[in-house]
């Protein structure tokens, strides 16, 4: 058997690699464990992608600071902010 990652089954994860394969998939698990075991990853909220958030604001520039911070999910405070920041006029 070369690959022992492949007879990993979804009972044998973690709680939290559980969670992953549900929302994922077993075999991207299964990459994951194959490829970064033992690393450790946070995975940030979509306001912490400044660059995503800067990208998305200027290619809707005709949609409303309130509409952008529904679709975001964010404050229209915290858009703002960015907008000074990245000096989005």
């Amino acid at each position: 058997m070369n690959d022992i990652f492949s007879i990993i089954k979804e009972e044998d994860l973690t709680p939290d690699l559980q969670m992953l394969s549900e929302t994922c998939g077993l075999e991207v698990v299964r990459n994951i464990l194959r490829n970064f075991g033992g690393l450790n990853f946070y995975i940030p909220k979509i306001s912490r992608l400044d660059t995503f958030i800067e990208r998305y604001i200027r290619d809707n520039k005709n949609k409303t600071l309130k509409q952008l911070a529904k679709e975001l999910n964010l404050s229209e405070r915290y858009l703002r902010l960015l907008k000074t920041k990245f000096r989005i006029y």
